[in-house]
């Protein structure tokens, strides 16, 4: 928008011949005048997601304009109107419409397809099952899954302790085995508790002497399923591991196997092996 002031100025002399005299008057108008430019330069906009790979979480779809632009259904405008945010839960593709503030559009297309919420299942495979050995667990016929993880449990905690022999004070306590349905640990040092944490073994450090160690199983929703206190100290711990010849267990007991895929998915199986 332009504004032009133009100032006319008019001159009249009026001579009166008959008196003899001259009287001359002079007026100033002052007049604005304002001219309006369009803007027709289309919105350019640049689309970004929060997460690239395949993943179980939602997906922010983010879309930023290099000028001002309206509201767009389902999605939040940010403070300086250059920003649409939107959270996505499941896979989906749309194509918008983006206007300015002077009615400029343009069309913008965003694409989530890396969203995989469904976990993984193993063929052949039921939770509480119980096999004859050997048991094939066959990658061939599950592409998605990442990693099949089998691991000995009881129907009670047990744990065992081993020390650092460059440094006794150090101190790594293992789960040989845990209750059905666990899924976290929460370590006690002499009834305080220390940490809470997924892992089946933990390692203290500069642990005073004769500390009393306590470990919780815990489930999903942090129930405390069975507690152990550790009574079992040695200086060199090799776990019993998990007799099986690649994807074939072939030894008798309990079971927990894990099936999880590349999207952070996760299936827990429990089983009885003959």
């Amino acid at each position: 928008m332009k504004v032009k002031k133009i100032i006319l100025v008019f001159l009249i002399n009026l001579w009166m011949i008959s008196n003899c005299c001259v009287a001359k008057y002079i007026y100033n108008l002052e007049e604005t005048i304002v001219e309006f430019t369009r803007d027709s330069t289309l919105p350019i906009c640049r689309v970004s997601y929060s997460e690239s790979e395949l993943t179980n979480r939602n997906v922010i779809v983010t879309i930023e304009s290099n000028k001002e632009i309206e509201p767009v259904s389902g999605f939040l405008l940010s403070e300086n109107k250059k920003v649409l945010t939107k959270e996505v839960s499941q896979n989906e593709k749309e194509e918008i419409v983006i206007r300015d503030l002077s009615g400029n559009y343009t069309e913008t297309e965003y694409s989530v397809d890396n969203i995989d919420k469904e976990p993984p299942q193993i063929i052949g495979l039921e939770n509480g099952g119980i096999y004859e050995a050997p048991i094939v667990f066959d990658f061939l016929d599950n592409h998605e899954i990442e990693n099949i993880k089998i691991d000995r449990y009881s129907y009670e905690l047990a744990i065992v302790g081993c020390r650092d022999l460059e440094n006794p004070s150090n101190l790594t306590v293992h789960i040989d085995e845990h209750p059905l349905g666990s899924s976290k640990y929460r370590y006690y040092v002499d009834d305080k508790m220390y940490v809470t944490v997924t892992n089946l073994e933990y390692t203290f450090v500069n642990l005073k002497e004769n500390a009393r160690i306590r470990v919780e199983a815990l489930d999903e929703l942090g129930n405390v399923l069975e507690s152990c206190s550790l009574e079992k100290i040695v200086e060199n711990y090799e776990k019993d591991k998990v007799k099986s010849v690649e994807n074939e267990l072939i030894q008798s007991g309990n079971y927990q196997v894990i099936a999880s895929d590349t999207a952070g998915n996760a299936t827990i199986y429990y089983i009885k092996i003959k």
